[in-house]
């Protein structure tokens, strides 16, 4: 019989990395499939992130018996935690927008064109508030559940630096694109740090919710093209307009050598935003020093994540097909054609 007082289970390292393989395989192989169907886009984006990112988590946690208030942090979160996440937002928003734009410059020198997302904007035709809920309330609701839910907690079990670093850095893969990764890592880290400094995977939706947001508020103007496939498309060199031709003539500089002075100064942006955002990730400390629930680590509790080995090599081959296909090599197309992408 279990003791009243025994500790709630939790989901260990090989829980994490199963859950990862899991939904790269659902995403990459039903996902591709869902979107062949012809879905509207507005379906297509509340189906597959409900069904394929926000339910296996639940479904395991379920299934293993585990806590499911613990796994998942479903606390309410403090005043002062909220106001941190808050101003935390932009100031990563700032960051990510840096980074996204120097890899963007990169990608185009290194591959010669770039790949973007070219149908989700078909959904901003609908109006502001349901572009909104769309792109930024659905995603940070269904992927906190998987990222800063089961499979951060799972990984806790190696240590909270790990288990931070590692679903970061395994968010920011899962979005399969180039020019993103790095922002998107970095989103997922600040967030990932502040869920396990609050405990609440609340705030952790605020972040994410005020990134996806803004970069929402921002692209409601631009054209939508649909695209039932929900990888990113190569198009052409998006700097090769007479607007930055005319930048680059004034400055007296070729397109190439205005866009490498630009990664100087976006570095520069960068690492100023950097050293803000670890101010306040300070004050965060410093305000949940006595309420955070630091994890018990596991002697070889890390041997687990094998089990994820199976959906990183499944990422990380869309990721080299994608590079591929921007090469104009055809053995990308085949690759995420057999695939089904």
């Amino acid at each position: 019989m279990e003791l009243e007082n025994s500790k709630p289970r939790l989901p260990n390292p090989g829980d994490s990395g199963l859950m990862y393989s899991l939904a790269a395989i659902l995403f990459v192989f039903a996902g591709g499939r869902l979107a062949r169907l012809g879905l509207p886009a507005d379906l297509y984006i509340i189906l597959s992130e409900i069904l394929l990112i926000a339910l296996p988590p639940f479904l395991m946690a379920r299934a293993k018996n585990f806590h499911i208030a613990s796994t998942f942090r479903l606390k309410k979160p403090r005043a002062v935690e909220v106001l941190l996440t808050v101003l935390l937002g932009p100031l990563v928003i700032i960051a990510g927008a840096c980074a996204g734009m120097i890899a963007l410059i990169i990608i185009r020198n290194t591959f010669g064109s770039i790949s973007l997302d070219t149908g989700i904007t078909t959904v901003m035709e609908k109006g502001v508030l349901w572009s909104l809920f769309l792109i930024a309330v659905v995603p940070a609701v269904c992927e906190e559940i998987l990222f800063r839910g089961l499979i951060q907690r799972g990984l806790e079990k190696m240590g909270a630096g790990w288990s931070i670093a590692l679903s970061g850095l395994l968010f920011g893969l899962f979005h399969f694109d180039f020019q993103r990764f790095a922002a998107q890592t970095l989103i997922g880290v600040v967030a990932a740090y502040v869920v396990y400094r609050t405990g609440s995977i609340f705030n952790g939706m605020i972040l994410h919710f005020m990134n996806n947001g803004l970069l929402t508020l921002l692209s409601l103007n631009m054209p939508g093209v649909p695209n039932p496939n929900p990888m990113p498309q190569p198009v052409t060199d998006p700097f090769s307009t007479p607007e930055f031709a005319e930048l680059a003539e004034l400055y007296g500089m070729s397109l190439d050598e205005l866009l490498n002075a630009a990664i100087l100064t976006l570095t520069v942006v960068f690492l100023f935003t950097l050293v803000v955002i670890f101010g306040l990730i300070l004050a965060l400390r410093a305000a949940t020093r006595n309420r955070v629930e630091k994890p018990e680590r596991e002697k070889g509790a890390g041997r687990g994540l094998w089990l994820g080995i199976p959906g990183l090599v499944l990422v990380l081959t869309v990721y080299a097909s994608i590079g591929l296909r921007l090469m104009n090599h055809p053995a990308g197309t085949q690759i995420l054609r057999f695939l089904g992408l």
